[in-house]
């Protein structure tokens, strides 16, 4: 049977089960599977669609087998005193499409697999996949451009924590998963980190208040310049687990530390899915915004009509507003 015809003979079936189900959990088997009990079912009272896997009580299932992601939930079900049903269930009916590729998926893989462990580990597999997918249909997964983003502020995170004795303070200082207009703030210092590819000579600035220094004591842009690889070796979830070592001490911290990932878009189920790029660091540079330097100030705009204005800076031309590092983490510490 191809992917298509496959499809469509789910996506009919589960039509059928939503006319007649009722209240009640209805299921048909699938036949294309001869070596293990699996089907497609609705639970009725939900209306939520679900595949369904029979298994011995006496199975393995570990517990990264049993998990929820973007849109879907994994329950084992006791059915009864010697079987548990390893169930997949669709928790939000508008990804009912890409849920149907998804377990048309995990049923051609299950077609000549007849032993329940590797069923297990074979659809644990498929799940790691598809999740991913799941989180970019809805918005969820970060574009490379952001994932380079965020690397370069939890960079700079990682030096202020090795530079500071008060990792409270210097976690609190990031403000970059708030979506403020700058990424790091204390004490009326602030500073912008800018994460750009190899050789690339200019910076997007998103907005006029993003580099507008007339509204702090000291504002710095710090520009990080990398080169991106395939690997995990300096990828976002290394940077991730490398500032968890530096604040390991204090689990309140780690906690705030999560929840703000989760507030910049890397939430803990997704995160071992950010382990694909590598990040080289070439270069790390910072410089001062203060008078002369090429930025657009807000109060210099002609109307209070004109905002969210973007441009860019060619930095080969900022080269006397560069400072050392010393005097960012002298301000920022």
């Amino acid at each position: 049977m191809t992917i298509l015809k496959m499809m469509g003979e789910i996506k009919k079936l589960w039509l059928e089960q939503e006319s007649i189900s009722g209240k009640n959990v209805v299921r048909k088997r699938i036949d294309s599977i001869s070596g293990l009990n699996c089907f497609i079912g609705l639970i009725g009272v939900t209306g939520a669609r679900m595949f369904q896997m029979e298994l011995d009580t006496t199975a393995a299932l570990h517990k990264n087998y049993l998990r929820k992601f973007r849109g879907v939930e994994i329950q084992a079900i006791p059915y009864s005193q010697s079987h548990t049903e390893y169930t997949i269930i669709l928790l939000e009916k508008e990804l009912k499409e890409i849920f149907t590729m998804f377990i048309e998926d995990i049923i051609e893989k299950l077609g000549p697999v007849a032993e329940p462990q590797e069923a297990l580990t074979l659809i644990n597999q498929r799940v790691n996949y598809w999740k991913k997918l799941f989180s970019k249909a809805t918005g969820e997964f970060l574009s490379a451009d952001k994932q380079r983003g965020l690397f370069g502020e939890l960079f700079f995170l990682s030096l202020l924590l090795q530079n500071s004795s008060n990792h409270q303070e210097a976690l609190h200082s990031w403000r970059g998963a708030e979506s403020a207009n700058q990424d790091f703030a204390k004490d009326g210092n602030a500073v912008e980190i800018k994460t750009t590819k190899a050789n690339n000579p200019s910076v997007y600035v998103s907005n006029e208040q993003q580099l507008d220094f007339t509204a702090w004591d000291h504002l710095f842009l710090g520009l990080i310049s990398v080169t991106e690889t395939t690997g995990n070796q300096n990828s976002l979830v290394a940077i991730i687990e490398e500032i968890k070592d530096l604040i390991n001490h204090d689990p309140e911290l780690t906690e705030e530390f999560e929840t703000r990932l989760e507030h910049a878009g890397v939430s803990g189920d997704m995160i071992e899915n950010y382990n694909e790029i590598s990040y080289s660091v070439n270069n790390v540079r910072f410089f001062k915004i203060q008078n002369g330097f090429p930025v657009i100030l807000k109060g210099n705009l002609l109307s209070d009509a004109i905002y969210n204005v973007k441009y860019q800076i060619d930095i080969s031309s900022c080269g006397p507003f560069e400072v050392p590092e010393a005097d960012v983490f002298r301000t920022m510490i």
